[in-house]
């Protein structure tokens, strides 16, 4: 059951100052890569487990702001933090794009950038400042365009690969104890404080936990913390996708919803395109198995041809990602019936190819834990919550939960009080928990309202998108909740 969140205090926000520099950069950057020697016990304030970029860049802000750069944080991650970089630089001079990107919204670019880790992004970071969603069974559309208070940061938001994002996190660790490729074994607790047990013999003891690892948190279990929700029955496809160039460039964020799911074109550069088509599991396994000419043709049927020619040709795939007979003369039949209609006035650039070993599918689920906080312990991005990627919001949620526990935990240094106290870490828990549950409702309805053919539901809901479209301020509030979540 959710817990309420009447009566909590409200946190004040602490902004963050300038990043902290360390007098010796190299002893810094020894101490942050270095792995700390096996079967011994270090003392921290602060640990966080799991690297990600979430969990990163809480150890980054922590790092970078005065008010907290003197305590003792511990970075916990079973990967290889370091091998991001020299995976990123290879992407960068391949020219190759990651499959998995993210969709910044401008509060989390702003973050990012007070971290110093903006101007590393910024040449491979793609700002788009139109988005298109349409029904894939009705008619209705609503376009979002850019209209920034803030002129500085005029784009809707900026695509970015996550592992590039990783890495100049990562670069950015400072005086962070990292526990590289470090797996926990167990946590318990010994004298009032969280005893995490490592693979390697050691142990980390801290004044605060944080749980930054992902859906399967242990350091949710050992809170006693329960996670609610349910799995979606779907996978989200990924690849990259080489795109035709049109008159103003590849800017435009284009989603359609179709009865199996949505699928999304996130551009990249002028020429390439992100691909996220949600559909069924069966169905992810055969298109991801579809000789890439094929998988191509029908990419270009499922965001521009009739929901009954999508259903047609993709039902025909075979099971081991056999082509339906005479894929390219069935989708361009397909796609010439659409042309002319009111589909053609929405018209995502031209598909032309798909990187060789760009596809990909993983899961997709729902989950929100019943409180993000318990005595010495917080949860933050999956670990607390976990969000269907139709409206592109997982990793900003996750990165809201960063800046707002390293505000919470400023403000505890600030006032000489316990950053693990439950007093403390309910701050944090008010800021976060209502906005999050807010868009996880949000994004759930949407998946349900336009996962369906029926006739009379998509009547009403093209009614209702088109309405919504023709409403500017509406669209505002849209924006800025996303923005703001």
């Amino acid at each position: 059951m959710l817990v309420s969140i009447a009566g909590l205090a409200a946190a004040r926000r602490i902004p963050f100052r300038q990043p902290f520099r360390p007098r010796n950069a190299a002893y810094a950057r020894a101490a942050a890569t270095a792995t700390p020697t096996a079967n011994a016990t270090h003392i921290c304030d602060v640990c966080i487990v799991g690297g990600g970029i979430v969990g990163t860049a809480l150890a980054c802000a922590l790092a970078s702001n005065p008010i907290t750069a003197h305590l003792r944080t511990a970075l916990i991650e079973a990967g290889d933090l370091f091998s991001h970089a020299g995976a990123a630089n290879q992407e960068k001079t391949a020219l190759n794009f990651s499959n998995r990107v993210s969709s910044l919204t401008p509060r989390t670019r702003r973050f990012i950038d007070r971290l110093g880790a903006w101007t590393e992004l910024a040449d491979r970071a793609r700002p788009y400042g139109i988005m298109q969603v349409w029904d894939g069974v009705g008619n209705g559309q609503i376009r979002f365009t850019s209209s920034p208070s803030d002129p500085s940061d005029p784009a809707i938001a900026h695509i970015v690969e996550n592992i590039r994002l990783q890495s100049s996190l990562v670069a950015r660790l400072g005086a962070t104890k990292v526990f590289n490729r470090t797996s926990v074994s167990n946590i318990t607790e010994e004298g009032g404080l969280p005893r995490v047990l490592l693979a390697d013999g050691s142990e980390v003891r801290a004044r605060l936990l944080v749980g930054a690892d992902g859906g399967n948190s242990r350091v949710r279990t050992y809170a006693n913390i329960e996670s609610i929700g349910w799995d979606y029955g779907q996978k989200g496809i990924v690849a990259t996708l080489q795109v035709e160039t049109g008159i103003n460039g590849n800017d435009t964020a284009w989603q359609r919803f179709l009865p199996t799911g949505p699928i999304a074109l996130l551009p990249l550069d002028d020429t390439h395109s992100s691909l996220v088509w949600t559909t069924t599991p069966a169905l992810a396994s055969r298109l991801c198995a579809l000789p890439p000419a094929s998988f191509v043709d029908l990419v270009n049927v499922a965001v521009r041809a009739a929901w009954p020619d999508v259903q047609f040709l993709t039902s025909a795939v075979g099971a081991a990602g056999e082509p339906p007979g005479d894929c390219n003369e069935e989708a361009r039949w397909a796609l010439d019936r659409a042309a002319g209609s009111d589909l053609d006035a929405l018209t995502p650039p031209r598909v032309l190819g798909v990187d060789d070993g760009s596809r990909g599918a993983f899961p997709l689920k729902l989950r929100n834990s019943e409180r993000y906080v318990a005595g010495r312990v917080a949860l933050i991005g999956d670990a607390a919550h976990t969000i269907h990627p139709l409206a592109g919001q997982g990793l900003n949620l996750g990165i809201a939960d960063a800046e707002s526990l390293a505000n919470v935990i400023a403000e505890g240094v600030e006032v000489g009080q316990d950053i693990g106290h439950i007093h403390l870490l309910e701050s944090y828990a008010t800021q976060r928990f209502a906005p999050t549950l807010a868009m996880l409702k949000s994004v759930d309805g949407l998946s349900r309202l336009f996962g369906t053919d029926a006739a009379g539901v998509a009547t009403v809901r093209s009614l209702k998108l088109n309405l919504a479209d023709a409403a500017g301020p509406l669209k505002r509030i849209f924006m800025d909740f996303a923005g703001k979540a």
